[in-house]
């Protein structure tokens, strides 16, 4: 598990796929990846959590600053990318992809 969490974490680190106008940072200690958008002086945070128990466990998507977004369509977002996430096998830059493609819509 924690073997599949750090192979994870680290194809974020080594990604070398650029979001034009998104920063994605990830913490291997924490087991976590923050992605932060940002339009001008709006800046939307995502932070995604893997479990100690990853691949098992579901994975942790949570909304840091959400500048500028209705409740109910942030709430669409982190839905889709949890469940692609967690039930579409995805790794975590592509659901990062899903989810900017959304924001820029």
């Amino acid at each position: 598990s924690s073997v599949l969490s750090a192979q994870e974490i680290s194809s974020v680190q080594t990604s070398t796929q650029l979001f034009n106008g998104m920063t994605v940072k990830a913490r291997s200690a924490a087991r976590e990846v923050i992605a932060t958008y940002s339009i001008d002086d709006i800046f939307i945070e995502l932070i995604i959590q893997l479990p100690s128990n990853y691949p098992l466990g579901s994975i942790t998507v949570e909304s840091g600053k959400r500048v500028g977004v209705a409740v109910q369509q942030w709430r669409n977002w982190m839905l889709q990318l949890s469940t692609y996430l967690t039930h579409q096998n995805g790794s975590i830059m592509e659901g990062l992809s899903l989810w900017k493609n959304n924001v820029d819509k």
